[in-house]
């Protein structure tokens, strides 16, 4: 599992560079989202914020077990098992914190520019954190795989390519903020 994060890392970094270089905005100059999608977000979200602290705790718990070094990168995670993380209050709120934000975009998803300027503070904050601009690209897989058992029935291709289409966006404006 270290090297699959190693490996991640390392094809990251040359991205970095390179789209750095292309200055990335040719990735994030429109929003990818079509009308469509975003019924199909806005309808399963009423159910998703239903369960938004189990959706937020199962993304990290999942994360940190597939990088574990990635957990490394919270000190208030550091050493911690997995039963603590299960039923730790800090990895609990951040979950909150995270699921917060994406309720926000989602909110804002016919205000581009309000979207945008959400998410590049939002790169801007973790900027201080010396969070690697590949490491968001970690826990979209571990979002979606925490949405399907919440959404059951109504998780479909189309709504699992729809949230995937949207993590991506909204994590591109924040890694943009951060490489310029």
């Amino acid at each position: 599992m270290g090297s699959e994060f190693s490996q991640c890392v390392h094809e990251s970094s040359k991205r970095e560079t390179y789209m750095s270089v292309q200055t990335f905005n040719v990735e994030v100059q429109t929003p990818p989202i079509n009308d469509h999608q975003k019924q199909l977000l806005r309808e399963t979200w009423s159910v998703v914020k239903e369960d938004i602290a189990k959706v937020g705790v199962v993304t990290f718990m999942r994360l940190f077990d597939k990088f574990p070094d990635v957990q490394d990168l919270f000190v208030p995670f550091r050493g911690l098992s997995s039963d603590e993380l299960r039923t730790n209050i800090k990895l609990r709120e951040h979950g909150l914190r995270v699921m917060g934000t994406i309720e926000k975009c989602i909110a804002r998803l016919d205000k581009p520019e309000k979207l945008e300027t959400l998410m590049s503070d939002l790169g801007q904050k973790h900027i201080i954190f010396d969070t690697k601009i590949q490491y968001f690209d970690l826990i979209i897989p571990q979002l979606l795989h925490a949405l399907e058992p919440i959404l059951g029935d109504q998780w479909t291709p189309d709504v699992e390519d729809t949230w995937s289409d949207f993590l991506k966006y909204i994590t591109a404006l924040m890694k943009q903020a951060m490489i310029i």
